[in-house]
């Protein structure tokens, strides 16, 4: 599978980078400028060699992919959906950011007028198919690739075919298991509740996640 990451030279980008790569997909990176994605394609082939990695700027990363991550900040998100809307029709379209303002020990939820950012793309991209899933996770942890993450991610979406091949990849990340978490309008609820876990990070000085108990294999 091509896996494109518009905005893929942070860390979430090159993180979920590595897990793919590492999982035997085509990785493109994205970025506004070609010599940053090739920065961050080095940077993924030190840690992943000998796998398909290839850099090159946004619009060309979600022409070409199967599945479009975006990796930005939350705050350039809608910016970014709004510069390359006409072309996701089609695609498949994943949101992890959360709409958060942390300062001071302290995280702010600021959700857009749409309900959640995954929300708001679905509102700019009407022909895209709109997933959320892996807000729960810090970035950081995905580019670790020599410990499991051990976390549950609750995946949301309307489009029950995207979902399931989101779940699917969610999977290939060494330590995490999808949970179908119902409509795209429960996005709001799942990007919400991060603001409890950074509360809980910081009050007890950990990097927790979560698991949901009771499910049947």
């Amino acid at each position: 599978m091509k896996i494109g990451f518009v905005g893929g030279t942070g860390p979430a980008g090159i993180g979920l980078a590595e897990q793919f790569a590492a999982a035997g997909h085509n990785v493109l990176v994205g970025s506004r400028t070609p010599e940053r994605a090739a920065r961050a394609r080095e940077t993924v082939l030190a840690t992943i060699p000998a796998t398909s990695v290839t850099a090159m700027t946004n619009d060309d990363a979600v022409q070409q992919a199967d599945v479009v991550f975006l990796t930005v900040p939350f705050d350039a998100q809608r910016p970014t959906v709004e510069g390359i809307a006409d072309k996701l029709d089609g695609k498949i379209v994943v949101s992890i950011a959360n709409p958060l303002r942390v300062a001071n020990k302290r995280a702010v939820f600021e959700p857009p007028s749409a309900g959640s950012l995954a929300e708001e793309i679905a509102m700019i991209a009407p022909g895209a198919r709109i997933v959320g899933a892996l807000h729960e996770i810090r970035v950081s942890r995905f580019a670790d690739l020599s410990h499991e993450i051990h976390s549950d991610t609750i995946v949301t979406g309307d489009d029950d075919e995207a979902k399931r091949i989101v779940m699917d990849l969610c999977h290939q990340i060494r330590g995490v298991r999808a949970i179908d978490g119902g409509s795209l309008s429960n996005t709001r609820y799942v990007e919400g509740f991060v603001t409890v876990l950074v509360a809980i990070n910081f009050r007890y000085k950990a990097g927790v996640s979560y698991r949901i108990t009771g499910l049947k294999d």
